[in-house]
């Protein structure tokens, strides 16, 4: 037990001394560039890059229609069935037309009488005038008699008027579609009794060919879209959320005219003819709104980009292998671009990771493309032949 405390202090120092020894060797070799950084390379790029603000947005209707009843009763019969499409003037509900039937006839009625009241009416007063010019009649029977026509006259418009009335509201037992669109959730059914002043409709109809979608931007981009929209249409390209959606192009029609104060957003509208019914009203949608192009730009991977306190800055791989590390001025990027204004021309190639290893002269070789994942997993899983 004496000698096992000195032999452990010997085998540490050995370990010590080899392991100081090693990175002394590694960085000697590293400073001589004997190892090359291995690093993924692009090629900078000339190209045009549209000039795009993203945002999220949902789908409207074009319209939408609350169908209800003009006149109290109860429903007879619905017409259509839920998610229908119905065209303008289509019966959609009938209502017990009984009571106003009646009505119509009894007003009907009154108005035949009250014309035969005001044709005997008018014939009397045509003869009191005759009367009076032989001196027969008095001026006080001729103007009973005018005011007599005068007011059965005036009767005969009254029931011209509730006989109108009467046969509107037979009119109004049938409600049909007001425009052309798609049923929602039926909300009455044969049986209930509807009024005009139910809070509820019966049906909500909307048009859903075209469709409007809703989007607000920065108001940083303001002044823009308001000089596109003066030149040449914008385009907004759409994408609904879900499996298998499908990207379309609407062109912007509505600009709104106010900035929306509390997120610093202006909202736009684009319009879209939705034939094949690719967008739902209520859905929510990605907006790519594209605001023209650059042309010819010179185009890295946003990766290459090194940003300091001095600037921005990306290594350029040379001929013989060894980065460089040069300044460069950054027009805008993207999620996946970086467009250059100045300092890096086509063809040049440029480190797009291991950025923090690299220094002027950093000998430098291109890193191997990982393995495709499915390829390996088959290798792997690759059985033995005969079992």
């Amino acid at each position: 037990m004496a000698t096992a405390f000195p032999c452990r202090v010997q085998t540490w120092l050995l370990l010590s001394l080899c392991t100081l020894s090693f990175g002394c060797e590694s960085r000697s070799k590293a400073a001589k560039g004997e190892d090359p950084v291995p690093v993924s390379i692009a090629v900078a790029e000339k190209k045009d890059v549209p000039r795009e603000v993203r945002a999220f947005g949902s789908v409207d209707a074009s319209s939408t229609v609350d169908v209800r009843a003009q006149v109290q009763g109860l429903v007879t019969e619905v017409h259509f069935k839920e998610g229908d499409f119905v065209k303008r003037g289509q019966l959609l509900f009938t209502v017990d037309t009984r009571p106003y039937s009646a009505s119509l006839a009894a007003a009907q009625a009154e108005l035949l009488r009250n014309r035969a009241i005001a044709e005997q009416m008018r014939v009397e007063a045509e003869r009191a005038n005759a009367l009076r010019q032989e001196g027969i009649a008095s001026d006080r029977d001729v103007a009973k008699a005018n005011a007599d026509a005068a007011s059965s006259a005036a009767e005969v418009k009254l029931g011209q008027a509730q006989a109108a009335s009467a046969s509107l509201n037979v009119a109004f037992t049938r409600i049909t579609a007001p425009m052309d669109g798609r049923t929602g959730a039926l909300l009455v059914y044969p049986g209930n009794l509807v009024n005009a002043t139910d809070a509820q409709p019966l049906v909500v109809l909307r048009s859903i060919s075209p469709v409007y979608i809703r989007f607000s931007v920065p108001q940083e981009h303001l002044s823009t879209i308001r000089e596109r929209l003066g030149k040449e249409p914008l385009t907004a390209r759409v994408t609904p959320r879900g499996e298998r959606a499908k990207t379309i192009e609407a062109p912007v029609t509505f600009l709104e005219n106010t900035v929306d104060a509390s997120t610093g957003t202006i909202q736009l509208k684009a319009t879209y003819l939705n034939a094949e019914q690719e967008l739902w009203p209520g859905s929510s949608v990605d907006v790519v709104l594209v605001m023209g192009k650059d042309e010819g730009a010179t185009v890295v991977p946003e990766p290459a980009l090194q940003r300091s306190q001095s600037g921005t800055l990306v290594f350029v791989i040379g001929q013989d292998g060894r980065a460089s590390p040069r300044p460069v001025n950054v027009l805008r990027t993207t999620e996946t671009q970086a467009l250059i204004a100045y300092g890096l021309e086509p063809g040049e190639r440029v480190a797009t990771d291991g950025l923090l290893r690299l220094r002027k002269g950093t000998k430098v070789a291109e890193a191997a493309p990982p393995a495709k994942l499915a390829a390996s997993t088959s290798s792997e899983q690759k059985r033995p032949e005969g079992l």
